[in-house]
């Protein structure tokens, strides 16, 4: 009970520094015109796209480095290794509808369009509660519309890069995940071009008490500003990515425990040898009691998720450079999951609230679906023993003039 009211105490001060830090004046912030980077559409993981962007509390794996710097310190039930790792890579087009409007803009040029190409890759390495991740995004993105003064077309394109990288470690056995680390931001306007980037720096925490069944989260990331020089016309452009605050709290109904202890096969060894000295087989052994009491806890579940994520206004909206609310708008987010066919099918579904960027723009909703399908049986002669099962997930996100998909191949777990 007292580790547990110190754990409240600690997130509770956490959170406070979040909202002061939220609240402060944000220091790379520059006047004058920028294209604002920000996105009220979420791009991202399979799982990511399907939960909504809903995430920030239950972020783990590579999936969960962009969410929350703390992800990269939780132990997933399947790790049982002191030193582990992990790695993840997903591919988003949203370029399929003859108008496909990612920055919502206002429909005062009826031909206009803008699309997107995202990829993402990530890695992460642990050992026991530590862990240290970087995840890396890629965005090519294009938008068309006509200049009413001169009566012709404008096409823009740029390309963005982030990359985060995060240090974490996971306190009081594991049931609190305190992370920070640096977001680089690279911005350039033709793939040839030159390269502006800007640095800021972005915090969170997870609470996952052990053997309960929630989950708190909370992150914030910084503002960040870079400068692209002009090519002599006496004018920059800035790419300009908003500070961001985001609190989730997710919930697991069902049998399957959201919150196991974290237990190594040197933990399970030297409990078995009961003060003998260990034998190889006997971590072998461990391996498989391990693998057998995961395999047993599968049982059904359903995942519920939720978070708030507020986004600084101001500035300028996407390459159109239409001007944005001065005021933080609010994108409210919820989404679930549940293995429907047990061992060979997870679903997902969610939806958030993209709100309107610049003055004259509208809101709309966006629903988001998902889902993992098992495959074949593959272990690469060995190297991939247990988890040599692969699987193909796939994620969809849907609103007005909007759809964005998302798919990655990797191992059923």
């Amino acid at each position: 009970m007292c580790a547990r009211i110190v754990v409240l105490r600690l997130v509770l001060k956490f959170l406070l520094s979040l909202l002061v830090l939220a609240s402060a004046p944000t220091a790379w912030a520059q006047a004058g015109p920028s294209i604002d980077s920000v996105r009220g559409t979420i791009t991202g993981s399979t799982r990511y796209v399907g939960f909504g962007g809903a995430f920030v509390a239950i972020a783990d794996d590579t999936e969960g480095v962009p969410a929350n710097p703390a992800a990269v310190a939780v132990r997933l039930p399947y790790s049982w290794r002191a030193v582990d790792y992990g790695v993840g890579a997903d591919v988003s087009v949203g370029a399929w509808l003859p108008k496909n409007d990612i920055y919502n803009q206002p429909p005062r040029d009826p031909a206009g369009k803008s699309s997107a190409l995202v990829g993402s890759l990530a890695a992460i390495i642990y050992y026991r509660h530590l862990g240290f991740g970087i995840a890396a995004e890629a965005r090519r993105n294009e938008a068309s519309r006509t200049d009413e003064a001169q009566g012709v077309g404008i096409d823009l394109a740029a390309n963005f890069g982030t990359v985060h990288a995060a240090l974490a470690y996971g306190f009081l056995d594991g049931q609190l995940q305190l992370g920070a680390g640096p977001r680089f931001v690279g911005f350039s306007l033709s793939r040839n071009g030159p390269l502006a980037a800007g640095v800021g720096f972005e915090t969170g925490a997870i609470l996952k008490p052990t053997g309960l069944q929630y989950r708190l989260g909370a992150a914030f990331k910084s503002a960040v500003n870079a400068t692209l020089p002009s090519d002599g016309q006496g004018g920059s452009a800035d790419a300009y990515v908003p500070w961001e605050a985001a609190f989730g709290f997710a919930y697991q109904f069902g049998a399957r425990l959201l919150n196991p202890s974290f237990v190594t096969t040197g933990d399970r060894v030297r409990r078995n040898v009961r003060g003998r000295e260990p034998r190889p087989e006997d971590h072998r052994d461990a391996e498989r009691e391990l693998y057998v009491e995961y395999q047993k806890r599968q049982r059904w579940y359903l995942l519920v998720s939720s978070e708030l994520s507020l986004i600084e206004g101001g500035g300028r909206v996407g390459l159109s450079q239409q001007a944005a609310k001065s005021r933080p708008i609010v994108s409210p987010r919820i989404g679930a999951e549940s293995e429907v066919i047990p061992h060979y099918l997870r679903l997902r579904a969610g939806g958030y609230y993209e709100p309107a960027r610049s003055p004259d723009a509208r809101s709309r909703f966006h629903g988001t679906g998902g889902l993992d399908i098992k495959l074949f049986r593959f272990g690469l002669f060995g190297l991939l023993e247990p988890f040599d099962y692969w699987q193909i997930s796939l994620a969809a996100d849907v609103a007005r003039s909007y759809l964005n998909t998302s798919f990655s191949l990797g191992f059923w777990y």
